[in-house]
């Protein structure tokens, strides 16, 4: 949930907002306050049912095949890349170059494992330089540390709440 307030946080009532292959964010998003120009681009067709106009199906193989409404579109994209390798942040990249406008947010959500490829890949506006925020996030039982960055001036402090410390947004 802190990492939805955050989100609305950055959000006007008009803003397009993106969810990449991350329904449980999408999820906890518009729970806390529904957006409509929120939109869940995900493989799983089980989410059109939970929400047939915010779903838009997505296939990481055919990155760029999306309706034509999207490209250029979207303010914020929130992304979580789900294999921790090259090819996948590639397939997403092209995604994001597709959809974003060119003043737009970027919040990806991964494994601190594949920083390097980050770094490389997502190099210039509005995709980064990316920037390691305040978000703590918490992956259950995987082995691997997760972290989150984005792509705008400002955005190491993105995650800390009205009244908290640095400190407190790492609990």
């Amino acid at each position: 949930m802190r990492l939805a307030r955050a989100l609305h946080a950055l959000c006007a009532p008009t803003t397009s907002i993106a969810f990449v292959c991350c329904p449980t964010a999408f999820v906890a998003f518009q729970h806390t306050r529904p957006l409509r120009n929120a939109r869940l681009l995900e493989l799983d067709g089980r989410f059109a049912v939970l929400a047939p106009r915010a779903y838009v199906p997505y296939d990481m193989e055919d990155p760029t095949v999306l309706p034509a409404y999207m490209s250029a579109n979207v303010d914020i994209a929130v992304v979580d890349p789900p294999f921790l390798n090259e090819r996948t942040n590639r397939n997403i990249v092209a995604t994001l170059r597709q959809i974003m406008r060119p003043a737009g947010k970027l919040v990806v959500i991964t494994s601190t494992s594949v920083s390097d490829v980050l770094e490389r890949l997502y190099d210039a506006a509005p995709l980064g330089p990316l920037r390691r925020t305040k978000v703590d996030v918490l992956h259950g039982r995987l082995q691997n540390d997760f972290a989150c960055w984005g792509s705008w001036d400002g955005a190491d402090e993105f995650g800390v709440e009205k009244g908290d410390t640095a400190e407190d947004a790492d609990n």
